[in-house]
Formats: structure tokens, sequence, C-alpha cells
């Protein structure tokens, strides 16, 4: 079932084979997992799922390792819309403490009783796509969608990982929380330590000094390493030149984004990019 390129759901999704890692999420996603297991690392944060758990994971997040058993199966839907402020179409105000920090992934569990209905409805909705006119594909998709997030809200437990529902014990964690959040929107084109800091309305000195003191890495440090991230992700899986690359990531030249990138890695982006070719 789909909405145009910006909503896929589907129920034989199956990750690729030699999948490349770290990665950046460009897409919000919700797996359903119906059997079999599936873990993964994910804004250095270790994930498991077995029969009846939920991973919603957003845009933007950083997936550093990912694996599936033989016999895993889902329902896993898919959201290509990047907008902050919006997760299954919803605002995310309505999702509550769904949506505390978009960089800790949301993990929920559907009790059998609850995953049978839910797997009722998905074949229904399912069955009413399949044979519905082109028209009104998108409503059937929709009210499906809708009907999911009552269904994962109304779960009495909430079975939320503890970091997530936990408050910060200090403010460095809140403020290293919220810049985590703000380096998956922003890491592409800002680069300043300042426009970090001002984001949260504090001096960089200040900021800095919270930032390290809950990481123990400075704020540059996390700033460059979601950058080469993203210029690794850029140089892996597009076709685009080291031009068009540097332009993507808001660096003035092309040379100054190759020694950013060599000072990182030890490789320029051409050595890299010929690095991952086959032999």
């Amino acid at each position: 079932m789909s909405i145009g390129d910006s909503v896929y759901i589907c129920d034989d999704f199956a990750f690729p084979e030699g999948l490349p890692v770290p990665f950046k999420l460009t897409f919000t996603s919700a797996v359903i997992c119906l059997q079999g297991e599936f873990s993964a690392v994910i804004n250095q944060r270790s994930l498991q799922a077995s029969r009846g758990d939920v991973i919603i994971t957003q845009y933007g997040s950083i997936v550093e390792v990912i694996d599936t058993s033989e016999d895993f199966k889902s329902i896993s839907m898919i959201f290509m819309d990047s907008d902050e402020g919006n997760l299954f179409n919803r605002p995310a105000e309505e999702l509550g403490n769904w949506l505390i920090h978009r960089s800790i992934p949301v993990s929920i569990h559907l009790e059998e009783s609850s995953l049978g209905r839910y797997l009722s409805l998905y074949s229904l909705a399912k069955e009413l796509y399949d044979e519905a006119a082109p028209t009104l594909k998108e409503d059937i998709v929709k009210g499906f969608i809708s009907m999911s997030v009552a269904s994962f809200l109304s779960i009495p437990q909430m079975q939320m990982d503890e970091e997530h529902t936990a408050k910060p014990e200090s403010r460095g964690e809140e403020v290293f929380l919220r810049f985590k959040d703000d380096l998956q929107l922003y890491a592409a084109r800002e680069r300043s330590v300042q426009f970090y800091a001002d984001r949260l309305c504090i001096s960089p000195k200040y900021f800095a000094k919270l930032v390290r003191r809950a990481s123990g890495k400075l704020p540059m440090e996390l700033i460059r390493s979601h950058v080469i991230i993203e210029a690794k992700t850029l140089l892996r899986s597009s076709e685009m030149t080291i031009r068009e690359i540097a332009d993507a990531l808001n660096f003035p030249t092309d040379s100054f984004f190759c020694h950013y990138f060599k000072q990182s890695t030890g490789l320029s982006p051409s050595d890299y990019r010929k690095h991952l070719a086959p032999e």
C-alpha cells in the first residue's frame, strides 16, 4: 500500500544483503515484528525486537549495525516526509511522549491479542486497498495509518525504551539530547557550534561545557562525526561528484571538503569511493 512517493506500507520488506553501515535514514520508519528477530544499533542505542515488538525510528537517525534472523517477517511503514513536526502524518503534539527526542527510537510491545487484532486490521486494509478504485486508495492508507497510531497509543503499558521515558537527570543531559536531535536535522548544512547553542538559547561556551559533561566529547567532535557520516552516505549511495557533495554539505570549496574528510578518515573522498568499489 502506498501514497505516491511519500508513504509505503508492506509485509515483505527485506534489508538488502551487504547493506553498508553506518548509514543515515532518509525516512521515518515503523517496523512491527511478526516473526523472527531484529537487532540494530541506532543513534548509539542497541535495540532488539521479536514478535509483537514495534520499533519506530525517525528521519535522520544513524544506523550503525543491523541484523535480522532468516525467518524475520514484519509489517513495515515508511514515511518519506522529513518534516520534524509530523510523524505518521499527524502533528507531533498529538503523540505525546513518543517524540520527546527524535534521536531516541521508540520501542513498544503489542501483546498477542493486540497483535492479532492489528494483523486483522492490516489484512482488511490491504484487501480494501487492492480492490479500491485508484481515487480511493489514498483514503484507505490514511485510515490504516490513523488506526495504527490509535492502536499503539492505546497500549496500557506503553513499553517504551527506558531512556526514552525517563527524564534527563541533569540540564547537561537534556541539552545533549536536544543537540543530538538537532544534529539529525541540520548536520548536513550547519557545522557551527554557535548555531546549535543558539537553538538552545545558551552561550556557546556554556553549551560546550554541558555537552562535554554529558557525553565526554566537545560539540565540534560530534558535529564532525555527523558530517562525515553524511559525506560517506553520499559517496557510497549516490553518483554525485565531489563538487556536488561539497555543495550539498555546505562547504565553500571542494578542496576544503576533501581536507575536512581526509582529516577524519585518512582517505580523500575519491579514495574512499574507490575503496568501496568491488574489485
